[in-house]
């Protein structure tokens, strides 16, 4: 099995068996998609909604739009038809404290996103206060997410 531990920006997909993991999701959006068809499988750690830019980078993906769209390209070069696509989701909670929304600008931002492109969404854990560690298998269609400060685990 091929794990991916996926930092801010990172995009990974894989037609292996393979585990994508998001420490300290905050604000930041944790998306996993997975073609069950083809058994592809993808995973990216959004830092910001989409229609901002970020810190400019050719091997960065930052925006929800250019993460979103770089797995779509991907799963396509895979063989996904992407009709088969189901989605998980993970994050935007407002930990920053400032009435900045940005949590909340990135769930909205990624909903948006997967429903113009037609994707289903599987399983929502968004939003709150606290951060996440989520990890997603791709075997299984697993979605596990752990939220330290408040000792709570959950499956999906």
């Amino acid at each position: 099995m091929i794990n991916f531990n996926l930092s801010i920006g990172d995009v990974a997909v894989s037609s292996k068996k393979a585990s994508y993991t998001c420490f300290g999701l905050g604000s930041c959006i944790g998306l996993f998609i997975q073609d069950r068809v083809e058994r592809l499988s993808a995973g990216a750690h959004i830092f910001l909604p989409e229609s901002e830019k970020g810190i400019l980078s050719d091997s960065k993906f930052y925006n929800v739009r250019n993460a979103v769209n770089e797995i779509l390209i991907q799963l396509k070069h895979g063989g996904s038809t992407l009709q088969t696509l189901r989605a998980k989701v993970t994050g935007g909670a407002n930990v920053v404290g400032l009435n900045s929304q940005t949590g909340e600008r990135n769930a909205e931002s990624v909903l948006r996103c997967l429903t113009e492109n037609r994707i289903y969404v599987a399983a929502l854990d968004i939003g709150g206060t606290y951060c996440r560690t989520a990890r997603f298998e791709s075997e299984t269609g697993l979605l596990m997410v752990k939220t330290p400060q408040i000792k709570e685990y959950k499956i999906y």
